[in-house]
């Protein structure tokens, strides 16, 4: 027993060595805002207790922002302002990912699509643009392939829509085998959580550095131990799921932006070459200077580039058909 405790005690010391240097080392130097829109909040929609930001602009395009692995909906807090004054605004973490809580199996593209249409349903959203960054790409997809009806547009970037992806070698080595899973869950879990983290707040950029708040948040998910499980088993899924979803890419008729920094060593960018030749009525942009998570990698690039897409660029694409 003493034993044990003082495992737990020097986990614990090590784990806030590695938040404590990060928040030094790696947050951002700009003056942070006294109003923190991005405060946790909850709502239960069916099983779920989803954790979400909104504002909400009458008469305005309606976008609802998903997140990405292994960060939250965080990543938007550096756009949130200037959005609101253009756009209805939804964001939240997919079930199983950032802070929604979700079961093992809970977690594949196809169930996540699902339950992104019955997050809007909550909110009595009946028709949005769908962002989906990272793992939000395959569940984006899946979303939008079952009810095209409720999409005005996507913006997809920095995750798979085809099988095999081509991603990271490790990456692919989690994707592809059961054992490198097991692995990553049980004997090796310490290690990966540590990755995963520096992934989210220093590795997956290439300028931008992560608030403080952003980063507390995500040490918080790159240690929970039901998160980390739920991410092996939505890359367990993929196998069955993103076939699927890649024999469907030509049917899907609503416009797609695709997005995706050129420097990311994840997710090769030949995946968005991919999406965008596969996927009719869609507009390609690579960001020459951004890594993993380009969109705040991009930083204004991406703003100007996202909002002149939803504000009326679509529609010219949806024209060409």
């Amino acid at each position: 027993m003493l034993v044990h405790i003082s495992n737990l005690l020097e986990d614990n010391f090590m784990t806030q060595s590695l938040l404590n240097l990060t928040l030094n080392e790696y947050s951002t130097r700009r003056a942070e805002s006294a109003i923190d829109f991005f405060t946790p909040r909850y709502v239960a929609v069916g099983k779920f207790n989803v954790r979400y930001v909104r504002h909400v602009k009458e008469n305005a395009p309606t976008l609802v922002l998903l997140n990405g692995l292994p960060q939250s909906i965080r990543i938007w807090e550096s756009f949130w302002e200037r959005l609101s004054h253009d756009f209805n605004l939804l964001a939240f973490d997919i079930p199983g990912f950032g802070l929604t809580k979700a079961d093992e199996s809970d977690m594949t593209p196809r169930k996540l699509g699902q339950a992104v249409v019955e997050i809007m349903d909550h909110f009595g959203i009946q028709k949005a643009h769908l962002i989906g960054p990272d793992v939000g790409v395959p569940t984006t997809l899946a979303a939008v392939i079952a009810h095209p009806e409720r999409f005005e547009s996507i913006n997809i970037f920095d995750g798979p829509g085809s099988y095999p992806p081509k991603m990271s070698p490790i990456l692919t080595a989690v994707i592809k085998s059961g054992f490198v899973r097991w692995l990553a869950k049980g004997l090796n879990r310490k290690a990966v959580m540590k990755t995963n983290f520096m992934v989210a707040v220093k590795e997956g950029y290439k300028r931008y550095r992560p608030t403080k708040n952003a980063i507390r948040e995500y040490y918080q998910i790159t240690h929970d131990l039901q998160s980390h499980r739920c991410a092996m088993s939505f890359f367990g899924a993929y196998a069955q799921d993103l076939p699927w979803i890649q024999e469907r890419l030509r049917s899907i008729s609503v416009p797609a932006l695709v997005t995706w920094g050129k420097l990311d060593p994840f997710v090769d960018v030949s995946n968005a070459d991919y999406l965008a030749s596969h996927i009719p009525l869609s507009k390609l942009v690579i960001f020459e200077n951004a890594s993993h998570f380009s969109s705040e990698d991009a930083g204004e690039e991406y703003l100007k580039t996202l909002k002149n897409w939803c504000l009326g660029e679509y529609k010219a694409v949806r024209g060409k058909a």
